[in-house]
């Protein structure tokens, strides 16, 4: 981007601070050798069952609805990732479930219009661009300083509450979906070789479904380690006989 796009002055630590939120830095790095995740990365479907979010239909044939769903490390929309498409790692492949691809990606999408991210306030209209929240932004801004800095960040806004609508930017520049939303695979046909593979699931937490890989035994139960000691009244000893 330095090369690039030099007027737009966009820092690794910005990059860093919204791969943070998006997707906790791929599941907290889980990618191969090539910085391609394990396990595909996908947002939840965009079929207005969650708070905030809009409903967007990808496809709708045979009866059957498929609705969007932001993918990979940086969460990008489909219709997004069709415009910013980009090769970070020099394999001659632009593949959004890559952390060098979809970094580059962001970066080109963060730059668009010509800003200048070297002024703050340009940097927070960049990230509402990505996601329309003030938490979200705050999030951001404290992870990027935290990460140019080497302080921790302090007094950040929860992300808890819902994520606010996207109006229609979705339209002109699909972008990201919000801070840690769980990630499911929820909407894809089912003809979907994606359908079919495992997937992370950020946010919600895993259950185990399998049985024990052996039968659970039960311990002896050990007797009490108490004394019962009874106390009555007798009478007098019996006398002996004669």
């Amino acid at each position: 981007m330095a090369a690039s796009e030099p007027s737009c002055g966009i820092s690794w630590s910005l990059l860093a601070g919204i791969g943070r939120i998006e997707s906790g830095h791929a599941n907290g790095g889980a990618t191969d050798a090539h910085g391609t995740a394990i396990r595909p990365i996908y947002g939840p479907a965009l079929d207005g069952t969650l708070p905030g979010n809009e409903v967007i239909v990808q496809t709708s044939a045979g009866g059957q609805t498929s609705y969007a769903r932001a993918m990979g490390p940086m969460q990008f929309l489909p219709g997004t990732w069709a415009r910013y498409a980009s090769d970070g790692d020099g394999d001659g492949v632009a593949d959004p479930q890559n952390l060098y691809d979809s970094t580059l990606a962001a970066a080109r999408y963060l730059c668009s219009g010509g800003p200048d991210l070297r002024d703050q306030s340009q940097v927070l209209s960049a990230i509402l661009r990505y996601n329309n929240s003030m938490p979200y932004a705050r999030n951001v801004l404290g992870w990027a300083e935290a990460y140019a800095t080497g302080a921790a960040p302090v007094e950040l806004p929860p992300l808890t509450e819902p994520a606010p609508p996207l109006a229609d930017m979705h339209l002109e520049n699909p972008q990201g979906i919000g801070p840690n939303l769980p990630l499911n695979i929820h909407g894809l046909p089912s003809t979907d070789p994606l359908a079919q593979m495992p997937l992370i699931d950020i946010g919600q937490p895993a259950t185990e479904s399998r049985p024990p890989l052996w039968p659970r035994q039960s311990l002896p139960r050990e007797a009490p380690s108490c004394t019962v000691i009874c106390i009555e009244s007798r009478g007098q000893a019996p006398k002996q006989p004669p």
